[in-house]
């Protein structure tokens, strides 16, 4: 019996999205993610096409994720599955096992990676690794190296009543002044050992996830405390430090701390005249100390401060 083809189009961030599917998986993963960003002034277009096959020897794959990234397209792979966005045309084809299309995660990878790659190439998106989290109208956005805590303050914030846009990424439009972002608020992937330093969230079953640890402990913010777009009035870039302390710095310093953590991609696609711009508003550097708690505190206090 044939595949049903199903089409449907979003305007997620403004890009013009057209997806073909015979994986009604997929799809459901477009809509529980890429599908809900807001329109941020982002210009483009991409068609993905989506299709299904017999699984092969180690399919899943998951969590195991490869990247081949060339001048003319990127290749994401995980086990027999693949999806190949050519740049020059923003054709994007998708080739799924069928155990992988029981695996929500993974198939918003696929989609979010090709989709960000296309965004970032042409120049029209800003991609961040950074947290971005807002008290009484003050955001904050954390910036860190991985394993620097941005997801465990991130946390720490939200059990504070602070409303969330990411713990992770921030996306923004090329064609706005620097400072306004949006992210994935619904939800949040903490490390295992920083899930265990919360009493609510060391019942909480982890679950595959692409990074070292193999494994991420899921957590879902109310859609009360979820921002899908927020302001950074200040910059807190984050030390790991046992001695808690929060400090201002001046522009030399906070450039050479921005910069210090910048994955490749940021190196590839942040111009350096826009980061100038972003940082701009008050930077300060947060010593993290011991307590995530008493960190969130502080941070309290600065938003407070900067109010």
């Amino acid at each position: 019996m044939p595949q049903i083809v199903i089409s449907r189009e979003y305007d997620p961030m403004g890009v013009r999205l057209a997806v073909r599917s015979r994986s009604i998986r997929m799809v459901e993963a477009i809509e529980s993610g890429l599908a809900r960003y807001p329109d941020m002034g982002v210009r483009g277009e991409l068609s993905m096409h989506v299709d299904v096959h017999d699984d092969l020897a180690g399919d899943p794959g998951w969590p195991n994720v490869e990247y081949l990234d060339e001048p003319a397209e990127l290749v994401v792979r995980i086990g027999s599955s693949t999806a190949t966005l050519t740049f020059a045309t923003g054709q994007v084809q998708v080739h799924l096992s069928r155990s992988l299309c029981d695996v929500p995660d993974a198939l918003r990878l696929l989609a979010e990676s090709v989709f960000t790659a296309a965004a970032e190439r042409t120049g029209e998106l800003r991609a961040v690794h950074s947290a971005l989290v807002v008290h009484d109208g003050v955001g904050l956005m954390l910036r860190g190296a991985s394993g620097a805590g941005k997801s465990t303050l991130a946390y720490g914030c939200l059990r504070n009543g602070w409303s969330v846009c990411s713990a992770d990424w921030v996306y923004a439009s090329a064609h706005r002044p620097a400072g306004r972002f949006a992210g994935y608020p619904w939800r949040l992937m903490m490390p295992a050992d920083a899930a265990a330093r919360f009493l609510e969230t060391t019942t909480v079953q982890a679950v595959p996830h692409p990074t070292e640890e193999g494994e991420r402990v899921p957590v879902h913010p109310p859609a009360a405390q979820q921002l899908l777009e927020a302001d950074v009035n200040a910059v807190v870039l984050l030390d790991p430090s046992p001695v808690l302390a929060v400090h201002a710095i001046g522009a030399r310093e906070a450039i050479d701390r921005f910069w210090a953590p910048a994955l490749p991609t940021e190196h590839e696609h942040l111009a350096e005249e826009w980061v100038a711009e972003l940082l701009a508003r008050p930077v300060f550097v947060l010593q993290r100390g011991n307590d995530p708690m008493a960190a969130v505190q502080r941070l309290t206090e600065l938003a407070a401060s900067l109010r």
